[in-house]
């Protein structure tokens, strides 16, 4: 079970953590309890959920899943872009590994995904709960994930607990977040910049080149001289080569 009390030794910006052995959705969890800078952590979740949706695997005390609740602040321009930086900082300042981000909010190891980041906003209660999901030591994935999914640590000994990863994560979306150099670590981090992408708009496929990122975390695409610019809540990349 997750160390409560590290996570908050670390982290006295937060106000309480809740750990539990299993829960449908810390996603849930946070939204039943719209406690301002509480944070959900499960050992096991039983119905996940991505972006649009999507379902994705979990495994019992090999990943991190946890789900932040937080006050909207106008300093903040994308939670989804500082999260996503604040796990590749936390990653690189405890391990040797080299994670790098595909836009939106997937962060990628050995060119398999290893975590997703699902940042929802409650206009009712001007809050936002911010989840992560992290493939941490998980070493066997069903069939049709073992091409696409990794972990952290695969077939190795973890150098690293998830409590101190999840301390860690914590306590750079923290510093990032008045720092505002979380933009540049992401957009440094990205390896969809001037590669070819394919995504559908309106029911068509589209083919071009990824070129930049603006500084509210639209992907920047010229498509044969035509300049796209992708909202991460419409679009997702299909291809990228």
């Amino acid at each position: 079970m997750i160390k409560r009390e590290m996570i908050l030794a670390q982290n006295p910006w937060l106000t309480d953590v809740s750990v539990v052995a299993e829960t449908t959705s810390t996603q849930i969890d946070a939204k039943n309890d719209l406690v301002d800078k509480k944070l959900f952590i499960a050992d096991m979740q039983t119905q996940t959920r991505g972006r649009f949706g999507r379902q994705y695997f979990a495994s019992n005390g090999d990943g991190i899943y946890m789900s932040l609740v937080l006050k909207i602040s106008e300093d903040v321009k994308d939670y989804t872009i500082l999260t996503a930086a604040a796990v590749l900082t936390a990653i690189e300042n405890l391990t040797t590994k080299k994670p790098l981000v595909k836009w939106v909010n997937d962060i990628y190891l050995d060119n398999k995904k290893i975590c997703g980041i699902l940042v929802e906003h409650l206009l009712s209660s001007n809050s936002i709960i911010i989840g992560v999901g992290l493939n941490f030591n998980i070493e066997s994935f069903p069939i049709a994930l073992r091409e696409k999914a990794g972990s952290l640590f695969t077939n190795e000994t973890p150098t690293i607990t998830r409590d101190l990863l999840i301390a860690e994560i914590w306590s750079q979306f923290h510093q990032l977040s008045s720092s505002q150099d979380f933009f540049n670590i992401y957009k440094s981090h990205s390896f969809i910049l001037g590669k070819t992408v394919e995504f559908e708009e309106n029911g068509h496929t589209i083919i071009g080149t990824a070129t930049d990122l603006t500084e509210t975390g639209e992907l920047i695409v010229n498509s044969d001289g035509l300049v796209k610019v992708l909202s991460s809540g419409e679009i997702s990349l299909k291809k990228w080569l």
